[in-house]
């Protein structure tokens, strides 16, 4: 196992950035985070919002709606009933991003490939998606037909080293756009904003650093886009996407569930180019982002409170990743009744383990 030179384990530091939560079935961390003991399968979880004043805006009323999205899929799906807060506190993006680099780890940086300035080595970064392939449960051609229409480029094989490397020039491909693309206020997307500190906001290892440091939240909303490239083993349903990460569950020792939930808003909301071709050029309603916000929300708690894993063969599973940013079809295609608990390997509670570091 490969560490830190602060000694902190590579894996278990910034483990699989998916839509997802951060632990492999195949590769059980030293110490992971306990199942929740939920009681009368009922929780009130916390709640917090990180706002990014750049990017649109979002009301209480819709924070609650996306909350209650949420609850809904997780009684029908895994049958918890949850009750939704009264208030959530809203952080804002720059105190809080400029506290977490003060207090972070030496060499954390040197797990983060520096794409703003084309410096990401691309060969390290094929290396490690191949062995997150490898540890998959699903087998290497579930995963090419899961990835398959999203390549930016021809699979000329259906082999590990082939599909690795399409898989690795789609991601290079469209994470790359974001170095030139340009938000509403003129000032880029991803980048130095006048008047503002260039600060890792987009960097998704800082968002899992946040829960490591204990924020006191089982749930974190946030309107920013999370989109970047790290040197370990990330998913093929990030990678196809240019590095966007829609949600993690995370290691958060001041959490009621050992583990905290984040999700990002901004592919919901965001009409941007780079947006919606992953989206399929669908433009979405208020009402239909924040509900399908909600989705990815569930999704990330199934994680969270039962330890779930990716059915990637079943679309009528909730644990099933969206393709690319088509969160429509996704959410058409969830039935409960087809997924049940326990009906397949992903599905059995603690199916996955969330390490502690």
């Amino acid at each position: 196992m490969k560490t830190l030179c602060s000694g902190i384990s590579l894996l278990i530091m910034l483990l699989a950035p998916w839509d997802s939560v951060s632990a492999q079935a195949a590769s059980p961390a030293p110490a992971s985070v306990p199942l929740p003991q939920l009681t009368d399968n009922a929780i009130s979880p916390r709640v917090m919002y990180v706002e990014n004043p750049r990017f649109p805006a979002v009301t209480t009323d819709e924070l609650q709606r996306v909350l209650q999205a949420a609850a809904s899929l997780v009684k029908a799906h895994f049958g918890i009933s949850m009750q939704r807060p009264a208030q959530i506190p809203v952080l804002g993006i720059d105190p809080l991003f400029t506290d977490l680099v003060a207090k972070k780890p030496p060499g954390f940086d040197d797990l983060i490939g520096d794409f703003r300035h084309h410096r990401v080595n691309w060969e390290r970064v094929r290396q490690s998606l191949t062995k997150q392939i490898e540890s998959q449960q699903a087998p290497l051609e579930k995963q090419i037909e899961f990835a398959r229409p999203y390549l930016v480029v021809p699979l000329e094989q259906k082999d590990l080293d082939s599909f690795s490397r399409a898989v690795v020039a789609t991601f290079k491909s469209r994470l790359e756009r974001w170095t030139v693309a340009s938000h509403d206020d003129g000032y880029p997307v991803i980048g130095e904003v006048a008047g503002r500190p260039d600060l890792p906001v987009n960097e998704y290892g800082y968002w899992s650093l946040m829960a490591k440091q204990g924020i006191p939240a089982e749930i974190i909303l946030t309107n920013q886009l999370v989109a970047s490239v790290e040197y370990l083993p990330i998913p093929v349903h990030t990678s196809i996407r240019g590095g966007i990460t829609g949600g993690s569950t995370e290691y958060n020792p001041a959490s009621r569930f050992g583990s905290s939930v984040w999700v990002s808003l901004f592919p919901y909301f965001s009409d941007h180019p780079a947006v919606l071709e992953l989206r399929g050029e669908e433009n979405y309603t208020r009402d239909q982002a924040l509900r399908f916000a909600g989705t990815m929300l569930a999704h990330e708690m199934g994680h969270q409170l039962l330890h779930l894993g990716h059915p990637w063969s079943n679309q009528a599973c909730l644990m099933r990743p969206a393709e690319a940013l088509q969160f429509k079809p996704w959410h058409d295609n969830l039935n409960a009744t087809q997924c049940p608990l326990n009906s397949r390997p992903a599905m059995k509670p603690g199916a996955i383990q969330i390490p502690i570091w």
